[in-house]
């Protein structure tokens, strides 16, 4: 539902392109309010053509800098928190290639693939 809702994919018909399968992955959280259970649907990016022309490093900071600016909050007085964003792979920026994709079984598409419009879990440049 998540994936519609976002716009991060959009269909095809069918037409004998090479397309990646899909696959659920499960996992068990325990926080504050109780035990959860999330499940995300992660793409065989490993399957992808032409996957060594696909930039895959993901921008992270320094350790230098992320010290640095500890530092500099902590002499301002500034306080610090921290968060997740939900669903960040379908709030980012749109693809600018063609990703075909086997919808899952679930979705009960014959004859019909999915063209990503988003980054998802498990392509190559999904963190990018």
């Amino acid at each position: 539902k998540k994936f519609e809702s976002f716009g991060a994919f959009r269909r095809v018909k069918d037409e004998g392109q090479t397309a990646i399968k899909t696959r659920w992955v499960f996992s068990e959280n325990d926080d504050s309010k109780g035990e959860t259970l999330k499940a995300r649907l992660c793409m065989r990016g490993d399957t992808e053509e032409n996957i060594e022309s696909i930039r895959a490093d993901s921008p992270t900071a320094n350790k230098d800098t992320l010290k640095l600016g500890l530092a500099i909050a902590a002499n301002e007085g500034f306080n610090l928190l921290s968060g997740d964003i939900k669903s960040a792979f379908l709030q980012g920026q749109s693809l600018q290639r063609l990703v075909y994709v086997i919808p899952p079984p679930e979705a009960q598409e014959k004859d019909t693939l999915w063209v990503l419009e988003k980054g998802a879990y498990g392509l190559i440049d999904g963190s990018r």
